[in-house]
């Protein structure tokens, strides 16, 4: 008998409990129509539709470029060392440096510039995909793989 008067008042409140938020929800309905006729509802939601489809215009455009940077991106500099040396005992400080800038797909340069006494020469050499035509010091070697390597750090 207990168990049954139980039932009945969690239900009680259950059904006021849905009551009230049925009230509630009816006044926001109220106050979103207060006042608005049949055809300002429909031009609202017109305009709403207009908009969705704007944003969703934009939204394209923004993915077409994103697409076209992801791809450009893939030949800027994106891996990059440098080794300051001294190639000469007799010369102060490390001076020279090597300088290497490649792209994703291992394209880039090699730049060394030498000082000395006399003066200062500065070489360009063209890496593709990791590999060089004209052969490289030992300096410009270990700069390569240092670059080359230098990506694997990053995403690690």
């Amino acid at each position: 008998m207990n168990l049954l008067i139980i039932l009945f008042i969690i239900s009680l409140i259950a059904l006021g409990y849905t009551q009230w938020s049925l009230l509630k929800l009816q006044k926001k309905y109220s106050e979103f129509l207060d006042g608005a006729e049949a055809k300002k509802i429909e031009d609202l939601i017109k305009d709403y539709s207009r908009d969705v489809k704007e944003c969703l215009s934009k939204l394209d455009q923004l993915a077409e470029f994103t697409a076209r940077m992801h791809k450009q991106a893939q030949f800027s500099i994106s891996k990059q060392a440098l080794i300051r040396f001294n190639p000469f005992g007799d010369t102060g400080g490390d001076q020279s440096f090597v300088l290497a800038l490649l792209d994703n797909h291992n394209n880039g340069v090699i730049i060394s510039s030498v000082h000395a006494r006399t003066g200062t020469r500065v070489y360009a050499k063209e890496i593709a995909q990791g590999l060089s035509k004209y052969n490289l010091s030992d300096e410009e070697t270990v700069v390569l793989q240092k670059a080359l390597n230098s990506k694997k750090k990053q995403e690690a």
